[in-house]
Formats: C-alpha cells, sequence, structure tokens
C-alpha cells in the first residue's frame, strides 16, 4: 500500500497504512471483521470511522455490560396477544447497516452466544435484519497470566472457537512502537479527537465498483486461490493450527478481496507480489488469535513458504513428493500413495526417504497398517516394498526386554505401559481387533523407548490408517 493512495489517512485514521488493503477487503466481502489490540490503539476510532464515511446507520455496542434487551428492545404483544413486536430505541439494532460489538472478549457467555446469530446470519431472534451489512468486533489481547509488563487485561478471555472461526479476518492493531514517526505525530495532533467524518464518496464508489467484481469473481474461481487454500490449509493442520473446511472456503472469499482490491490501487501483479499478498491475507485470516493470543508468525510464514513452492511444482514429480514429505499426518500420506494417477517409483521414492528418515511412531503406523493391502495391489518396486516389509515385521513380531529400573508388578508398574492399558481399557468399543492392535502398538513403542505422553492421539491416528485402507478395500470390492 505504500506506493499507492491511501483511503484511511483523508478519514483521519493514521497508523494503518500496512493493514489499509485488509481493511478495504473486509469492506468488499461484507464479512464479520474482529480486531484485537491493546487500549487506545484506535481499534472503536476506525470501525467508527468507516461506518461515518460510508454513512451507514451504525451502532457502537459495548459488549462487557449490555443486556440483550438493549439490542431488540422492550417486547411488546399486539392486542389479540398472536405476534410480538419489539419497541425500538435509537440504540436497538433494527434498521441498523453496520454494528460494532466492542469489547466482545469481555462478554458473557450467554451474551456471546446471541451475538452468535447476528455475527453469523445476520439474524436476531431468528428474525432476519434484512439492512445490515457490515458485523464488526473488538477486543484487548487475551489475559496472559505469565505476563510480566504493564499491559494486562483482566476480564479479557479467548472467544468460543466456533464464534472466532465465523469472522473472517482477524487483525492485531499496531501500538505505538510499531507507528513511523509521521504516523505518531499525526495520532498526537488533538485536531481531529471528535471529529465526525463527512462522507466519502471516493470510499463508497471505491466499495461499490470492487463490491460487483468480487460477486462475479466467486462465480469464476480462481485456481491458483484454490490450490493455494488447499494445500495451505493441510500444512497449517499438520503444524498445529487446524483449518476448518468453513475456514478453508473462508480464505479463498478473503484472497479473491485482496486480489481485486490490490489491482485497483495499481500494485503489480508479479509473482513475488502475489506471494505477499497471499501470505499478507493468511497472517490476517487465522481465527486462532481470538482463542490462542499471540501465534508463531515463524510457523505461519514456514507453511506460507511450503505452500508457494508446492504452487510452483504443480503438475511436476517434485510437487507430489514435496507435498508427501511435508504431511505429518499419516492417514493424508496413505491416501496420497493410493493415488492411482502418481506412478510407482515416485512412491517408492516417497516410501523409502519416509522410512528411512521418520519417527519410529509414524513410519511403524504406516507400515503397520498399509504393508498388507500394499502387497496386494502392488504400488511399490521391490526395494521399496521389502523395507516397508521390514519395519511391518518390528511392529508385528515384537522382540526385546521390557526393562525398568524397579521390579514390574502389581503395586509397581511400568508408567507408560500402565498409563497405555489404562487407556486401551477406556476405549468405548467392540471392535476387539482395534485393541489388539493398539495393544501391539504401544507394546512396539515402549520397547524401541519411544515415549507416549498422549496414547489417546496415537492410537486415534493409527485406527485412522486402517479405517482408510478398509474404505480403500470396500471400495475396490465395489469396483
Amino acid at each position: 500500500m505504500k506506493n499507492s493512495k491511501q483511503i484511511l489517512p483523508s478519514l483521519g485514521v493514521y497508523g494503518f497504512d500496512n493493514l489499509e488493503l485488509i481493511i478495504l477487503a473486509a469492506l468488499i466481502t461484507e464479512d464479520p471483521m474482529l480486531l484485537i489490540g491493546k487500549s487506545g490503539t484506535g481499534k472503536t476510532y476506525l470501525l467508527n470511522s468507516i461506518s461515518e464515511a460510508l454513512n451507514l446507520n451504525h451502532r457502537h455496542y459495548n459488549a462487557s455490560f449490555i443486556s440483550f434487551d438493549d439490542l431488540i428492545g422492550f417486547p411488546y404483544p399486539n392486542v389479540e396477544g398472536q405476534t410480538v413486536t419489539y419497541l425500538k430505541t435509537p440504540a436497538t439494532i433494527w434498521g441498523a447497516e453496520s454494528i460494532l460489538i466492542d469489547e466482545i472478549s469481555r462478554c458473557k457467555p450467554e451474551t456471546q452466544n446471541k451475538f452468535f446469530s447476528i455475527i453469523q446470519e445476520k439474524k436476531i431472534q431468528g428474525i432476519e435484519l434484512s439492512e445490515l451489512k457490515y458485523r464488526w468486533a473488538a477486543m484487548n489481547p487475551l489475559m496472559d497470566e505469565n505476563n510480566d509488563t504493564a499491559d494486562y487485561y483482566e476480564g479479557s478471555l479467548s472467544l468460543d472457537q466456533a464464534l472466532a472461526d465465523r469472522f473472517a479476518f482477524i487483525i492485531e492493531v499496531p501500538d505505538w512502537n510499531e507507528l513511523t514517526v509521521s504516523e505518531q505525530e499525526l495520532v498526537i495532533n488533538p485536531a481531529g479527537e471528535g471529529k465526525i467524518n463527512n462522507t466519502s464518496e471516493e470510499l463508497i464508489q471505491f466499495i461499490k465498483k470492487l463490491r460487483e467484481k468480487f460477486i462475479i469473481e466467486l462465480k469464476n474461481q480462481n485456481k491458483k486461490i484454490i490450490l493455494y487454500c488447499r494445500i495451505i490449509s493441510t500444512i497449517l493442520g499438520d503444524s498445529g493450527f487446524r483449518i476448518s473446511p468453513r475456514r478453508a472456503r473462508q480464505l479463498a472469499r478473503n484472497f479473491a478481496a485482496i486480489f481485486l482490491v490490490a489491482k485497483e490501487i495499481g500494485l503489480d501483479q508479479n509473482e513475488n507480489q502475489l506471494k505477499k499478498l497471499f501470505y499478507l491475507g493468511l497472517s490476517w485470516s487465522l481465527p486462532h488469535r481470538a482463542w490462542q493470543g499471540n501465534i508463531s508468525s515463524l510457523k505461519i510464514e514456514t507453511a506460507h513458504n511450503e505452500c508457494i513452492k508446492l504452487i510452483g511444482e504443480v503438475g511436476t514429480e517434485n510437487s507430489w513428493l514435496s507435498e508427501f514429505n511435508f504431511i505429518k499426518n499419516v492417514p493424508k500420506k496413505i491416501k496420497m500413495l493410493l493415488n492411482a494417477k502418481i506412478d510407482k517409483e515416485t512412491k517408492s521414492i516417497a516410501i523409502m526417504k519416509f522410512l528411512n528418515n521418520g519417527s519410529k511412531t509414524k513410519t511403524g503406523m504406516l507400515a503397520f497398517a498399509a504393508q498388507p493391502f500394499f502387497e496386494k495391489i502392488d504400488i511399490l518396486n521391490e526395494e521399496a516394498f521389502n523395507e516397508i516389509t521390514n519395519h511391518s515385521t518390528k511392529v508385528m513380531d515384537v522382540e526385546g526386554k521390557l526393562q525398568w529400573r524397579e521390579r514390574i508388578n502389581a503395586n509397581n508398574p511400568h508408567p507408560i505401559l500402565s498409563n497405555c492399558v489404562k487407556f486401551i481399557k477406556s476405549l468405548k468399543t467392540k471392535d476387539k481387533m482395534r485393541t489388539k492392535r493398539a495393544n501391539q502398538f504401544f507394546l512396539y513403542l515402549i520397547l524401541n523407548n519411544v515415549s507416549i505422553p498422549e496414547p489417546e492421539f496415537i492410537e486415534n491416528e493409527l485406527n485412522e490408517c486402517f479405517k482408510v485402507i478398509k474404505e480403500e478395500l470396500t471400495n475396490a470390492k465395489n469396483i
């Protein structure tokens, strides 16, 4: 945005230069937007200023103490007592075109749940809010008990994950030290304090023009956006940032709007610029910020760079191999190996590299589940099949001596084995084979000195591996 004419400074809003493209994209999509920032960083000023510039019928609610009756008004039955209307006041939500739910992280759970339908569906009490376009919210950073700085926001709690996932853009607002000197001086100037913005025809026409293009763009899928969203959702999921199917689709909407804004303001559409736009959009489209607090920018950047690399290799052998190597989830790896479009040699290279470099948990899991089926369908060369058979045999025929520094007996059980046995007994399943497999696999890991801090996660992934194989066998029988 640095090389383009900017709109927000013309509204008296300063310090948002690096976020203006994202904010404009949110206005074009008309999807919910959440701002996260420390007190006094201009969150509410920004959103209220935008509502003034767009000449919207706007409502500003403080969620920390609002009553739900303040939103809908007092219910008033008609004379016959058959229907109910609500007495409207200047504060009620009826007729609003934009709303700002301030301090949403301090909202009582029961009120937070009622905001859910407004944010997601533009409805309240099941009644459609036909004039409502924009749903915005703002909150302070999450309370961190280990924070030893002066910034401490008691009562600012994480949002419900389902609610956070309804916000399209989740943006962290810059603080004082992140502003340039010129921005700091503009913010300091008291001349604009309390000033009401005039209607901005420039902004209104900008949004109207790109909104029309956005609707058309959604009907004509950008293949690069779809590809990026598919791959990045998988990579982030494997990195501990689960991306829901709804969020994956929301990402595509976000990027469509971002690219339109970038083109309109004159940014080059070369490959390097597109890479930056993808990273910018991804950074401010992750709802995890609203319930996890600070998230690792390094993890996001690493996932983004890997995704860009895979997109550049689409259609080549390297593309499939890179994706296979990067994915951590074993059931997904098995599904990739069952892809009929990939040749035997490429799959063999992938499996050899994985079995030689992967952890005992992951390699043992894949070999244990897939080797018998791979023998039937002949998808690996001889060297790779022998290697996976070797790994599978080590799981099936466990050899070793279970050792513990103290004698193992009923009163002094092996701690890891005891924890695993306890978990297996808690499995509410009649599938005896599943429990037998779990026992066998846990014993293999223990005898190989592999730590098992969370047996449930390992067993669930192992079971998913066998489900994938079972589904493939079922499909093969039906052909």
